[in-house]
């Protein structure tokens, strides 16, 4: 009989009471089958309460040991009431039962929690390479710009006493100091630049270990048979995903049973896809294979990343390095260049003390290593390019690219603008932009629809590469032989520079004048006021112009170059010297203000600004970056605060639940022992 019972019914206990009812009818006695089941049901209650109340205290108890934990979400139990059963014309309440137990999590504070990460990582990163950037040029740039300076007043104390050998050596050393002072300047930024590399790749790794991390906790949720097992998981997975947003902005896609199911990276690159992570790797530039890459690694493919939306503290080193490193290298060349260019320019114009005319002071900034080694080709490209600096004064900073393709050759600069090459009269394709003159020496070989790019670099080593090329401290062109004074109204750039070899006999005081319309030249010997015949007197703002005397019908004599950039009805007045004149010191006088003429930026800037501006531009970035730091970090603290007030484990709160639970155990307890009482009595009877 009670086997049928138990069949019957889905509960021991409501089994049991049922049985015991049949049995008091059976028998004959004198208690109801409903006084069982009161006894029976009263005994379930009490169990149920036991059950939850225990399954409260477990989780309190979590809530209170995990407190410390990071990423730890506080866990909240769903208790719910039990089905009531119908009996004697009314319904009975069964006891309670525990339906879930879930985390106190928010995806929104979340996701403010996650973007703030980003954020502040990205700022602090920036900050520390800026500030970083900010002392190399308290300290080591500026031993360049000292030392250019004692160049200077040692040229200013030679002037004095041209012919002292003394002297001269001394201009001579501090003259190499300048240079080598350059090389190391350079020497240190690409070191921080490669270091920055370096951190990269480091970043990386970690990076590549969270996605593995992140698909694993993918797979273990899959496995769980039960939410209730997943919230520990939740949280590692949300910490996780907070760690990674370190490293780049996040985006994640949930479903059913995770919160991350698609991990996405930058602006749309995805890292993790359910259980498979994708791998990021630092790979060589094209062309340029120092400018390291992020890519996605999928299989064989690689997908290179934008770095200008990758976000976190792998787009702060991008940044710093593309943007802040690149172009402070590109304004210490700038420097060595222009520095190295004005005074080769003098020296050549000069007489040393031997009578001959003066050798360049520094390593020429167009060698043919020198123009090859600025443009920077695809591997395996058959192509030749060189790249002359033409006018220092034109010079901008950053890279070109030119592209290629089976027919053409387009020049794009900084900000986008095209220049279409040109044949010249050599059959070379050819370019003249921005005081640079581009020149493809050998066609790449493309077929119809390939192209090719070349990254112009005109600047980059002009640091590294500047060197002293005269040791004899007799080859110091004291004695200038021309000396040209710009009208203050002048409205163009042209300088004049003297021809090789100039005889004696041309010797005087001349003044050059172009026309109104400025393309006619007019040069005045001013000790006579008659013009002085000339083989050619044309002139044209894009070209320089070799100014040549006429001295007989087929005869004639070079004097002086003018160069690019004069506009209409700008003279200068020239005087023209012999050429060996012993204890001359024109030239000297010449170098020494350079230090303050405004020879570069289109005319807005000498070498020594050049510095001041690099200086002035990291210590602003550093300053704003000083200030975005801060700012992000309120932002984040904001945010960790919301998540922390809704998910944080609160001590006293779970203490006072532990006392609740702790008596409601005790309670349910009771139910039972009144049960068993119940029991106890009825059994007896029985």
């Amino acid at each position: 009989m009670l086997e049928r019972y138990l069949f019957k019914s889905g509960s021991f206990l409501a089994c049991l009471a049922a049985a015991l009812s049949q049995h008091i009818v059976d028998n004959g006695l004198i208690f109801s089958g409903e006084q069982w089941a009161m006894a029976v049901d009263l005994m379930q209650i009490g169990v149920s309460g036991l059950r939850t109340s225990q399954k409260q205290l477990d989780v309190a108890s979590h809530n209170i040991t995990n407190v410390n934990t990071p990423g730890y979400s506080r866990q909240v139990v769903e208790q719910k009431t039990d089905d009531a059963q119908w009996n004697g014309n009314n319904y009975y309440g069964t006891g309670a039962y525990i339906d879930n137990v879930s985390r106190a999590y928010d995806q929104f504070a979340a996701r403010e929690l996650t973007l703030s990460t980003t954020q502040l990582e990205e700022a602090n990163v920036k900050q520390q390479h800026l500030a970083m950037l900010d002392d190399f040029t308290s300290n080591s740039a500026v031993n360049s710009v000292n030392s250019m300076n004692d160049f200077y007043h040692s040229v200013r104390s030679l002037a004095d006493n041209p012919s002292d050998l003394g002297s001269r050596q001394t201009v001579l050393e501090h003259a190499n100091q300048a240079a080598v002072n350059l090389n190391n300047a350079h020497e240190t930024l690409t070191n921080i630049r490669t270091d920055v590399n370096q951190q990269l790749s480091v970043s990386l790794e970690r990076v590549n270990a969270l996605g593995q991390e992140l698909a694993a906790v993918n797979t273990s949720l899959q496995q769980q048979s039960s939410s209730d097992g997943s919230n520990d998981l939740f949280d590692q997975q949300r910490t996780l995903i907070n760690e990674l947003a370190k490293y780049t902005q996040v985006t994640v896609l949930a479903d059913k049973g995770s919160l991350a199911n698609t991990v996405i990276i930058g602006s749309g690159d995805t890292l993790v896809s359910g259980v498979t992570a994708s791998q990021l790797k630092l790979i060589d530039g094209d062309p340029d294979i120092a400018n390291k890459q992020i890519a996605l690694i999928n299989g064989n493919n690689s997908k290179p990343i934008k770095s200008d939306t990758i976000g976190g503290s792998l787009g702060a080193m991008l940044t710093v390095r593309d943007d802040v490193i690149d172009k402070s290298l590109d304004q210490l060349g700038q420097m060595a260049i222009g520095f190295a260019s004005q005074m080769n320019d003098l020296q050549q114009q000069g007489v040393d003390l031997n009578g001959q005319q003066g050798q360049a002071l520094f390593n020429d900034i167009n060698s043919t290593e020198a123009m090859s080694q600025r443009a920077l080709k695809p591997f395996g490209s058959a192509s030749d390019i060189s790249v002359k600096i033409d006018d220092i004064n034109q010079l901008k900073i950053g890279d070109y690219q030119l592209v290629s393709d089976a027919t053409s050759h387009t020049l794009v600069d900084q900000q986008g603008n095209k220049t279409v090459l040109t044949v010249n009269a050599k059959g070379k394709f050819e370019a003249k932009v921005d005081g640079l003159e581009i020149t493809i020496n050998k066609l790449p070989t493309l077929m119809t629809g390939e192209t090719e790019t070349v990254i112009i670099q005109p600047l980059r080593r002009g640091a590294a590469d500047i060197s002293l090329a005269l040791t004899d401290p007799r080859g110091l062109a004291g004695h200038r032989q021309l000396t040209a004074i710009a009208a203050e109204s002048n409205t163009g750039s042209a300088t004049i520079t003297k021809a090789t070899a100039v005889p004696d006999n041309a010797a005087g005081r001349y003044q050059l004048q172009l026309n109104a319309a400025g393309d006619q030249i007019t040069v005045t010997d001013l000790k006579t006021n008659a013009n002085v015949e000339l083989v050619d007197n044309s002139y044209s703002a894009d070209n320089s112009a070799t100014i040549a005397f006429k001295t007989g019908a087929t005869s004639s004599i070079p004097v002086m170059t003018l160069s690019a950039g004069a506009k209409a009805n700008d003279s200068f007045e020239i005087e023209l010297g012999t050429q060996n004149s012993q204890g001359g010191n024109g030239n000297f006088l010449a170098m020494q203000q350079v230090q303050h003429q405004k020879a570069m930026a289109d005319g807005k800037s000498s070498v020594i600004d050049v510095f001041e501006s690099l200086a002035t531009d990291v210590g602003m970035l550093k300053k704003n970056a000083d200030k975005l730091s801060e700012v992000n970090q309120l932002d984040f603290d904001s945010a960790s605060e919301r998540v922390s007030n809704l998910s944080g484990v609160n001590l006293d709160e779970e203490a006072a639940n532990l006392m609740k639970f702790q008596q409601s155990y005790m309670a349910s307890s009771r139910i039972m022992s009144v049960a068993k009482e119940t029991f106890d009595t009825l059994m007896r009877a029985v």
